[in-house]
């Protein structure tokens, strides 16, 4: 009997000793406000019907800056109930408490590399610096394309210069760009799911869903059509914004034309009226 409770208790230590964290090897969760920020950075679409406002501040009593509508795709940070739009213009609710969801995450596309080696480039342009080189058969998650070139998501830094002498974060992920097809060569990377955003530039802030379908196929397009497609797709974008910021001010004034109707109706009615016992005759 007292072996065998001195086995137990060996046992007990044995079990605590495991269940214990090393603080040499185990990393505490990170559950402050920047790592959960860090975690909910990216792309978003306006899922919304309809085109939702960003405000100055992350309050739906705030004044509205601009306005993003369906289909748009904008990168940001969410804080709370809003996303902090990364291009500095305001803040867009995530959720509506009655119309529901405007935002969602877009996930990067998942490409692969159809050619024997691809480049992966600083800039959306061959003569950009190499900051590395993929394999055929290789994964590629992608943010989105441009004219041509796919953004490359998460690609850490590989010059050791520029970590070195400071002019770039270690941890920071560089903007590469990847050739879909080329003049010689032909296709160099093959779509196999996910969306794929069309941006507005290089900086690649906020773009459509308006993508090419060579993007999709690979087949190699007139850079020219692509370019317009782009531009009537910005149009379009201003031209709703526009609708929907003169709809907003038609609005406010017919309010402000009917209040005050109603208050120079009231003051008629209080002058031109003879009260007996406080009716009015």
């Amino acid at each position: 009997g007292e072996r065998e409770r001195e086995r137990e208790r060996d046992r007990s230590k044995e079990t605590r000793r495991r269940e214990m964290p090393n603080p040499l090897t185990d990393a505490p969760e990170d559950t402050s406000t920047a790592g959960m920020a860090a975690q909910e950075q990216g792309y978003f679409k306006v899922t919304a019907s309809h085109a939702i406002a960003v405000h100055e501040t992350p309050s739906l009593a705030s004044a509205a800056v601009c306005f993003k509508q369906p289909g748009q795709v904008v990168r940001g940070e969410v804080q709370g109930e809003f996303c902090k739009l990364t291009s500095g213009e305001g803040f867009a609710l995530v959720c509506h408490p009655t119309e529901g969801p405007a935002l969602a995450p877009l996930s990067p596309a998942l490409f692969k590399v159809a050619h024997k080696t691809v480049l992966v480039r600083a800039h959306a342009t061959t003569s950009a610096k190499v900051l590395k080189i993929k394999k055929e058969g290789d994964d590629l998650l992608v943010d989105g394309h441009l004219e041509g070139w796919l953004k490359v998501h998460g690609l850490p830094s590989s010059s050791p210069r520029d970590q070195q002498d400071g002019s770039q974060d270690p941890s920071a992920a560089a903007l590469g760009w990847v050739l879909i097809t080329h003049q010689a060569y032909g296709k160099l990377c093959q779509h196999v799911e996910g969306e794929v955003p069309t941006f507005a530039d290089e900086r690649a802030l906020e773009g459509s869903m308006d993508t090419p379908r060579s993007v999709y196929t690979g087949k190699q397009a007139d850079p020219l059509t692509e370019r317009l497609k782009l531009e009537l797709a910005q149009m379009r974008t201003e031209v709703g914004e526009r609708e929907q910021k003169a709809l907003s001010s038609t609005m406010a004034d017919n309010y402000d034309v009917v209040r005050r109707g109603l208050m120079s109706n009231a003051g008629q009615a209080a002058s031109g009226s003879f009260c007996v016992g406080g009716d009015p005759l």
